[in-house]
């Protein structure tokens, strides 16, 4: 996936069209290295456990069954700063499917009525060329 999101010749060829300055080109540098970094973190950890391949359950492996419990920690906090109120199981849960029924709303969306109107087309330039 990594390896795609730098040689993705459609953003690359909308990317030349402009300045280096732009906002555009910044976020997508930024997307790309944080998604480079992310993987090869990733590929680091999972070599670091490669027995837990044959044996996920074994004591070395529970790190990789259970959830972040930092992660939990910070969304708590972060929740609670937003809408003063604590975030339990209940609002994890109806937070993450409401969440996932837009994600799909909108998929749905493009797929039946974007694609096939114009295609492929990431709409960031003017020109009609892609």
């Amino acid at each position: 996936m990594t390896i795609c999101v730098w040689l993705w010749t459609d953003i690359n060829r909308e990317l030349k069209g402009y300045k280096i300055t732009n906002a555009l080109i910044t976020t997508t540098r930024a997307w790309r290295w944080a998604l480079t970094f992310v993987s090869i973190s990733f590929l680091v950890h999972g070599f670091q456990d490669f027995s837990c391949l044959n044996s996920i359950n074994s004591s070395e492996c529970l790190k990789w069954s259970e959830p972040s419990k930092n992660l939990s920690q910070i969304i708590n906090q972060l929740f609670n700063f937003l809408f003063g109120t604590n975030f339990t199981e209940p609002i994890a849960k109806f937070i993450g499917l409401f969440a996932l029924l837009i994600y799909l709303i909108g998929l749905f969306q493009w797929c039946i009525i974007k694609l096939p109107r114009s295609g492929r087309n990431s709409s960031f330039s003017n020109d009609g060329e892609y």
